[in-house]
C-alpha cells in the first residue's frame, strides 16, 4: 500500500489516510453565520471522495462587526447544523476540524480584552466538542487576531501580550484552559506560517520555538500554512517541504505540509520519506474532490 494511504493515529482518533484538506472558503456562506445545505453539501462531497482529515473554512468565535458572510461558532444556535455537517462527513469516512479564528477588531483590544477573548475561544472549543467533530484546529496563519498576535511586524503591543515572550501567551492561555476544561476528548491543532518570508517578520526559527512551545501547552497536531500569494516566493512542486521538515524534526506531534504537493507521487514520496506526517491540498481537492480516489489507483493499481 502507498504511504500517501496509510492511517495515522492522533490522539484517540484514526485518519484513513495522510490527505489533508485545508481551510478553504467553500463560497457558500452567508451573513447570519449559519451552516447552509449548500455547506453540508460541500464537505460531503469532499468525504466522499476519499479525503483523510477535513479542516473547515475558518468559524468565527466573536461576531464580526461587519455583516458579512461568514460561518459561526460564538452562540450555541450554530451547534445543531453544524453537527449535520460533521455527522455526513463522518459517515462517509473523513475525520472533520472545525478552524477557529477571530476577525481584527475595529479598534485595539484592551489587555483584559484579550484575555476575554481567549476564554472565547475555549467556550467555541467546548461548542465544537458538542457538534461532534474530532478536534479544532486554531487558526493564527490567516489575517486574524491571533495571527496577528504572533507577528512581530502586526504586534506592536507593549503589555504582556507584547513582548517577544509574550506574543504567543493568549495562544498558550487558550491551549492550556482548553485542556483543563476537555482534557484529550478532542484534537487540537494549530495552523502557523513556518515563515513569513519579510524582513523583521516570523522566521523558521521562530516557528520552531513556537511549536515547541504549543506542543508542550497541548497541541496534538501541527498546520504549516503556505505564505500570502501576494508575497513573491518562488513555488514549485514541493517547494516548502524541506522548511516543513526542519520543524516536523523538532516535534513529536503530526505536521501537515504543503506547496504544490498535487502529483500523486510526489505527495507519496514526502510521507514515504518521512519528511511531513500529512500531505495538505487546497484547489487540487476543491476543483476535484475524487483526487483520493484517483490518486490511489495512479499509485497502487499494477
Amino acid at each position: 500500500m502507498a504511504d500517501l494511504f496509510s492511517s495515522l493515529k492522533i490522539g484517540s482518533r484514526t485518519l484513513r489516510n495522510r490527505i489533508v484538506m485545508a481551510p478553504l472558503p467553500s463560497g457558500t456562506a452567508v451573513r447570519d453565520g449559519f451552516v447552509t445545505d449548500a455547506t453540508i453539501d460541500y464537505y460531503a462531497r469532499l468525504a466522499q471522495g476519499g479525503v483523510g482529515l477535513i479542516l473547515t473554512e475558518a468559524l468565527w468565535v466573536v461576531q464580526p462587526s461587519s455583516a458579512q458572510p461568514h460561518l459561526g461558532l460564538y452562540s450555541d444556535l450554530f451547534v445543531p447544523r453544524l453537527r449535520q455537517l460533521v455527522t455526513i462527513a463522518r459517515i462517509q469516512g473523513a475525520r472533520v476540524l472545525l478552524t477557529l479564528d477571530a476577525p481584527i477588531p475595529d479598534s485595539a483590544l484592551t489587555t483584559a480584552a484579550l484575555h476575554n477573548l481567549g476564554e472565547t475561544f475555549i467556550m467555541a472549543m467546548a461548542r465544537a466538542q458538542r457538534t461532534g467533530a474530532d478536534g479544532v484546529l486554531l487558526s493564527a496563519a490567516d489575517g486574524g487576531v491571533l495571527h496577528q498576535l504572533l507577528s512581530p511586524l502586526s504586534n506592536q503591543r507593549v503589555d504582556h501580550y507584547g513582548t517577544p515572550s509574550g506574543r504567543s501567551r493568549l495562544m498558550l492561555e487558550i491551549l492550556e484552559g482548553a485542556r483543563a476544561w476537555l482534557g484529550r476528548r478532542i484534537i487540537i491543532g494549530v495552523r502557523l506560517l513556518p515563515d513569513e518570508f519579510t524582513p523583521g517578520g516570523l522566521n523558521a526559527q521562530d516557528a520552531r520555538m513556537l511549536a515547541r512551545r504549543l506542543s508542550a501547552a497541548g497541541m496534538q497536531l501541527l498546520d504549516l500554512a503556505p505564505p500570502s500569494e501576494q508575497l513573491h516566493v518562488a513555488r514549485f512542486p514541493g517547494w516548502a517541504i524541506p522548511l516543513a521538515h526542519t520543524i516536523r524534526r523538532v516535534l513529536d506531534v503530526p505536521v501537515i505540509g504543503s506547496g504544490e504537493l498535487d502529483d500523486p507521487y510526489l505527495a507519496d514520496s514526502v510521507i514515504r520519506d518521512g519528511m511531513i506526517d500529512l500531505v495538505m491540498l487546497d484547489e487540487a481537492l476543491q476543483h476535484d474532490p475524487d483526487w483520493p480516489l484517483r490518486a490511489r489507483r495512479v499509485l497502487e493499481d499494477p
